[in-house]
């Protein structure tokens, strides 16, 4: 090429010529680099927020996704129940919920998936109950007094800008105790929810802010017949310096709303236990203990376990194991990392009766204090924890499957981590797992013709212990920012594999 000072020396004609040649110079050689570069992969799509959040069993529900490059990729959906079907809508981000009316009430998991990859799961719900949508305008007190009241419904809505309050109107009947249940927090929504409950002249009566996560409960018995009106808003999460309500696209929630009469208090029964054992129990008021007696051999060894806030109890449950002097012999509280529901193992050290004893941390009680207790003998167990949700598989390349293994007791057998439910042109060789636990690694292959696909499959970790053989699925934690609470679903046993083109 030209230099600088030999162009400095030209007529200016032929400086002229010469920067002409040498663009053309520069720009074929970007033209050749460009043509060695290998093109990306186009990233998933991407899934924020799906609205409605859910719908009634026996329902088909239209619902509206919002994410990245959704409009671009066409995605297509699953769903983590096979009886809800998930069909393409009339336009970009149109969907269809076909809910089979035989589909247990409860949370689900919606995926949206390209050639390219697939969007982390959203949380959707089944209930049954009718359905609503919001009615804007409902933000002011006089907006909502001239709409329609209802009762046992559950309300679809979103709070869309910062400063939105959402109203419903409810018909109540003296004496039906009315609960109010708000899932916001729970479905994934970067929100923090809280409801307040008006009478008919916008007077506050009940409200609600924080349950065993971030979403609200209201439970309120009224004294008359007639109308009350519930607003529902928020606040920053994650937690923001100040305290204005927030709102977003991605603030969707459902509220249910229910009347009925008030839970009475378990009546008295004989609290023998014959183990093994399952039971319904309830912490009915302030400073009750649920006390269990039962029989046991020394060297007996038991386990005990105890569900509360993993049934949206508010019980935060403590047990203790006494002998028949009423010494305490051992006790637990918070189960392993954030988990409040305590589970505790126990050897008997002697031939006798002891006692079990189920209480409130703080001394609370009331109707809604539910909680499981199973006792059985100890058994060996395995869990396991996979890396991430979703892995991506070119054909004629390997993908790495991390996987955590925790076991409780000793296995006298092999256990060994396999990938299952592979599509064709896939395998993975199973790997051995060390008898206590551990990091292990799984390898995917893609053989060179397997074709491009999109499903789930799944982990096991399996024990070949005579005495203690079990089948675990391997889990993945929900993806979710800072959480502060449970989600309706916080981990799922459907890891989703990609398998691309050859490169």
């Amino acid at each position: 090429m030209t230099s600088r000072a030999q162009r400095d020396r030209l007529p200016q004609a032929a400086r002229r010529e010469a920067k002409r040649i040498n663009d053309r110079r520069v720009l074929a050689f970007v033209i050749l680099l460009s043509s060695l570069v290998i093109p990306a992969r186009a990233a998933p799509p991407g899934l924020e927020n799906v609205f409605p959040a859910g719908g009634q069993a026996g329902q088909r529900v239209d619902i509206t996704v919002a994410g990245k490059d959704l409009e671009k990729t066409s995605p297509q959906a699953w769903c983590s129940e096979p009886k809800i079907a998930v069909l393409a809508g009339d336009k970009p981000k149109k969907f269809v919920l076909g809910i089979g009316s035989d589909v247990l009430p409860g949370p689900y998991l919606l995926r949206l998936f390209t050639n390219d990859g697939v969007t982390p799961p959203r949380i959707i719900e089944v209930g049954k109950l009718p359905e609503q949508l919001e009615k804007e305008p409902n933000d002011a007190f006089a907006d909502v007094k001239s709409v329609e009241p209802a009762m046992n419904v559950t309300f679809n809505g979103v709070l869309e800008k910062a400063g939105d309050v959402d109203g419903f109107a409810l018909r109540v009947q003296k004496g039906k105790v009315v609960t109010l249940e708000l899932h916001g927090y729970a479905l994934g929504s970067p929100m923090d929810p809280a409801m307040r409950l008006l009478s008919d002249r916008g007077v506050e009566i009940a409200g609600g802010h924080d349950t065993h996560n971030l979403d609200p409960r209201i439970q309120h018995t009224p004294t008359a017949d007639g109308v009350l009106f519930v607003q529902v808003f928020a606040f920053a999460h994650p937690p923001a310096a100040d305290v204005a309500l927030k709102g977003s696209a991605n603030h969707v929630y459902r509220l249910t709303v229910t009347d009925g009469p008030g839970k009475a208090p378990p009546a008295d029964e004989a609290k023998a236990l014959t183990i093994p054992a399952s039971i319904n129990g309830c912490i009915a008021k302030s400073r009750e203990e649920d006390a269990y007696t039962f029989t046991a051999k020394k060297g007996d060894d038991l386990q005990f376990t105890l569900r509360a806030q993993a049934l949206r109890s508010p019980l935060d449950a403590t047990l203790r194991i006494e002998d028949a002097d009423g010494k305490v012999l051992q006790q637990a509280d918070d189960g392993e990392k954030e988990n409040l529901d305590p589970a505790l193992r126990w050897k008997a050290p002697k031939d006798g009766s002891f006692k079990l004893v189920v209480a409130d941390r703080f001394h609370q009680g009331s109707a809604d204090h539910a909680y499981e207790l199973a006792v059985k003998p100890f058994a060996p167990s395995l869990s396991g924890t996979l890396d991430t949700h979703a892995y991506v598989l070119a054909a004629g390349k390997t993908v790495e499957v991390k996987l955590n293994v925790k076991t409780s007791g000793t296995f006298s057998g092999k256990i060994q981590a396999k990938a299952t439910q592979l599509p064709a042109g896939v395998t993975a060789d199973p790997v051995d797992v060390p008898a206590k636990g551990g990091d292990v690694k799984l390898t995917l292959k893609a053989a060179p013709e397997a074709a491009v696909s999109q499903a789930p499959f799944a982990v096991e970790i399996v024990t070949s212990a005579p005495d203690a053989v079990q089948t675990v699925l391997a889990s993945y934690a929900i993806p979710f920012t800072e959480p502060r609470g449970d989600l309706l679903i916080t981990s799922d046993t459907h890891p989703w594999l990609t398998v691309t083109a050859k490169k």
